[in-house]
């Protein structure tokens, strides 16, 4: 029998066993009284892991439709908006916000590097009529941090909301939502949440608030991504305007509980600090480049340059995938074909997943391209624990 495939690609992740038990357990409809306790249980836990007492919204969603559902509440047709622009997650944010007939000021930046705050200073100060500023905080396919803390306080000088696209940085890395001010905040439930795709997420400021009910009666504001109206029905006791993904919202509940009262958050953290730091030494050190510095470098995903040896960073996700079972992204547009992305988020953030792909790519390279690496040359220098 075939093995499992073992997923380190970043998103969807490998998840755990209470997770995928709590998946299994009879269905509960959001309109009867048992889901009351479940659904304030599950809000309480996310705040917990934004580090925020900002509303919260779960929509049946993947992470794009929550930045959607932002972009849409909070920003007007024919308003100016200033995006940051250094990578493929970017430049979907940058597609939503025209969608919605946003006059888009996209800053760019080189794709590997983190926001060059210079630049934004400089491109705020030329379009003074902006009304908000979007940012990706994890670039997923180039494996970079942005810097959310300093661009909020960027926005707020101003007097403008800032928009977050987290989903591939909530839960991987401390990213406090209240002590940086952070006015809409996106992710979702399929990367270091550690659940399965089929959630997202949207926290809300008082200042967003301020913002978009002064907007609210505007049109072309659609129905489903709009806060306005998820408003209303949370004051008349609702949860969500439609049926919610109650399945999917206990199997959330079960990785929340994990990660809070099992691990810690700051344990939490720590194991994706750990797995970032055994992926890029232990690739360096066979003779792999990362494209992210180490000071911007992502938690939870590492973008590798090919190996000076390779044509095409295919071989060595074919090679994996055929001889151990590990499923490897490549990245997009501007790296396509240069780089590949190694996840450790979920069960790839353990020494379970780890070990075994570092010591296959030191067999690939011995075995396919007759390079002699040592057995366990990738291996030195990690230190290796508990998780």
């Amino acid at each position: 029998m075939k093995q499992r495939t073992k997923l380190m690609i970043p998103g969807p992740v490998d998840v755990w066993d209470e997770t995928l038990e709590a998946l299994g357990r009879p269905v509960v409809s959001n309109f009867t009284e048992d889901w009351a306790p479940i659904q304030t249980e599950t809000i309480a836990l996310l705040k917990k892991i934004f580090q925020t007492q900002n509303d919260l919204f779960i929509l049946t969603s993947a992470g794009s439709g929550a930045v959607e559902m932002g972009v849409a509440s909070i920003f007007s047709r024919g308003e100016k908006v200033a995006a940051v622009s250094n990578g493929p997650f970017a430049l979907r944010s940058i597609e939503i916000l025209r969608a919605y007939d946003c006059d888009v000021v996209e800053i760019e930046n080189g794709w590997g590097c983190g926001a060059d705050l210079d630049q934004v200073e400089a491109a705020l100060k030329q379009h003074p009529d902006v009304a908000g500023i979007v940012v990706v905080a994890n670039e997923t396919s180039t494996g970079v941090r942005n810097q959310a803390k300093e661009l909020a306080q960027m926005a707020h000088a101003r007097d403008i909301p800032i928009l977050v696209d987290a989903i591939s940085g909530m839960g991987g890395y401390d990213l406090p939502v209240d002590k940086w001010e952070l006015d809409i905040l996106c992710t979702s439930s399929n990367k270091a949440l550690e659940t399965p795709p089929g959630l997202g997420f949207v926290s809300v400021s008082e200042r967003a608030w301020s913002v978009i009910d002064r907007k609210a009666a505007a049109s072309g504001r659609g129905w489903y991504y709009n806060l306005s109206n998820w408003k209303q029905y949370r004051e008349q006791g609702r949860y969500a305007p439609t049926t919610m993904a109650t399945s999917m919202i206990m199997g959330l509940r079960a990785s929340l509980k994990r990660i809070i009262e099992v691990e810690t958050l700051e344990g939490h953290w720590a194991r994706y600090a750990w797995a970032q730091k055994a992926v890029r030494t232990g690739l360096r050190n066979i003779g792999f480049e990362m494209l992210a510095p180490d000071d911007v470098a992502s938690f939870t995903v590492t973008t590798v340059c090919k190996h000076p040896s390779m044509a095409h960073e295919q071989e060595v996700r074919d090679y994996l995938a055929a001889k151990h079972n590990f499923t490897v992204s490549g990245t997009m547009r501007k790296t396509e074909g240069k780089a590949f992305r190694v996840s450790h988020m979920g069960r790839s953030s353990s020494k379970e997943y780890l070990i075994p792909f570092l010591l296959g790519i030191e067999e690939f390279l011995r075995e396919e391209k007759g390079i002699d690496v040592p057995l366990g040359a990738s291996l030195v220098g990690l230190e290796l624990p508990g998780y």
